[in-house]
């Protein structure tokens, strides 16, 4: 087989930039941005630009490496990059998701607008240009509102205004400056009360659903940020598994992927089930590890192949049991103290953990879903067990944080 050239267009997917390089096979260009230009071996044939989100940008240095080294396939791993992805493709005639559905993958204004268009539930949304807009579209939605950046990921970019005396106070956080000066428009969402909160973790090969297995997280993930993020597997013959997989295959009908793998969120609210959002990468947190250590389908393995051309075969065992992602929890500050892998190895339900948090990084906030201390894989023959083995990770995690006042000691519950 011809050796595949690939356009890895990035952000801060530190996972997808590791794996193609470390592919033998694979000769790669990269496009990104100079805060992780770290991630790249030296010799590594890389553009920098000032933001991959600039899709003009992204042309100028997609052509000036066409010129060193052409390339046949782009690779687009971060939720900031899918979208450039997309858009190269469309601009050069290459295979992969082009503009149209990488953007309905990413826009989630687009995503609602084609997702009502197919009549699938999705909660009542109005787009806005700027903060001032919520008002006005709180009178259409009613108070609270869900005001989000149409583009780009992070809850940190997801805020909950009550009342117009409570947007003021959002105007005036510099916490969320950011999300007050980013080109991207905004999107408002009708608030409803979540009952429970599912994923579902999808392999699309030829326009068919091959592989769509169901999750449960412990919470909301708005409700955990800060805290613990997690979440088990539900068992294949679960009905609310079969609803929620099936609610994946018509969106990703409705969105038009072909090839790609998928992580669909979905809410369950007291009118029912309610689609959150879908991106066309895979996961984050320990997701990934999860849906391995279950099925033993590597999902990133699967989206590289795909999107450099390769052939891959699906062929998951069904599964009765649960497999546990816990994201160990990161509070804002300087850490003094963390519990080691090896000490939660130890546990009896432990089947796999890694600790990327050490002693002396410091983190400030605002805080959102994509900073964890670790994550831990746990396998729970019974519901019962999910409990028992959660509390049993809450119970030996430990990790001191020094805020410049006080010391504190943040063990997880979920």
């Amino acid at each position: 087989m011809t050796m595949p050239n690939v356009l890895l267009v990035n952000s801060n997917c530190r996972t997808g930039a590791r794996l193609l390089q470390d592919r033998p096979d694979v000769r790669l260009s990269v496009i990104t941005i100079d805060k992780y230009r770290h991630f790249y071996d030296p010799g590594t044939d890389v553009e920098i630009v000032d933001s991959v989100a600039d899709l003009t940008g992204v042309r100028l240095a997609a052509l000036r490496i066409r010129e060193r080294h052409p390339f046949d396939w782009v690779v687009a791993p971060s939720e900031w990059s899918v979208q450039a992805g997309g858009y190269l493709r469309s601009y050069l005639g290459l295979p992969g998701p082009g503009y149209e559905v990488a953007n309905a993958f990413s826009n989630k204004f687009v995503m609602k607008q084609k997702l009502a268009a197919a009549g699938l539930p999705v909660t009542a949304f109005r787009r806005m240009e700027s903060l001032d807009d919520t008002v006005e579209a709180a009178r259409h939605l009613g108070w609270p509102v869900v005001v989000k950046r149409a583009c780009g990921g992070g809850a940190g970019y997801v805020v909950v205004v009550r009342d117009p005396d409570h947007l003021h106070d959002v105007f005036a956080d510099d916490g969320r400056a950011a999300m007050r000066t980013a080109p991207f428009p905004l999107l408002a969402e009708q608030m409803v009360d979540i009952e429970a909160e599912y994923h579902c973790d999808g392999v699309v090969i030829d326009g068919q659903v091959r592989f769509a297995p169901v999750s449960r997280y412990f919470a909301p993930v708005l409700d955990s940020v800060g805290g613990v993020i997690g979440s088990y597997t539900l068992p294949d013959h679960d009905p609310e598994a079969h609803l929620i997989a099936d609610l994946h295959t018509q969106v990703v009908d409705a969105l038009g992927l072909h090839d790609g793998v998928t992580h669909l969120e979905v809410f369950k609210s007291p009118d029912g089930y309610l689609i959150g959002e879908i991106a066309c990468r895979p996961g984050g947190g320990g997701i990934t590890a999860q849906i391995r250590h279950q099925y033993g389908i590597d999902l990133w393995d699967t989206f590289l192949d795909l999107g450099t051309g390769t052939g891959v075969d699906i062929a998951p065992a069904p599964r009765d049991d649960h497999m546990i992602q816990y994201m160990l929890p990161r509070p804002a500050g300087t850490v003094t103290a963390i519990t080691s892998r090896e000490e939660l190895l130890r546990l009896d339900c432990v089947v796999d953990a890694t600790i990327t948090t050490r002693v002396g990084d410091n983190v400030s906030g605002p805080l959102d879903s994509s900073v964890y201390a670790g994550v831990v894989i746990m396998r729970a023959a019974t519901p019962g067990d999910i409990t028992r083995n959660v509390a049993a990770i809450d119970a030996a995690f430990q990790i001191d944080v020094v805020d410049g006042r006080t010391t504190v000691p943040s063990g997880g519950k979920a």
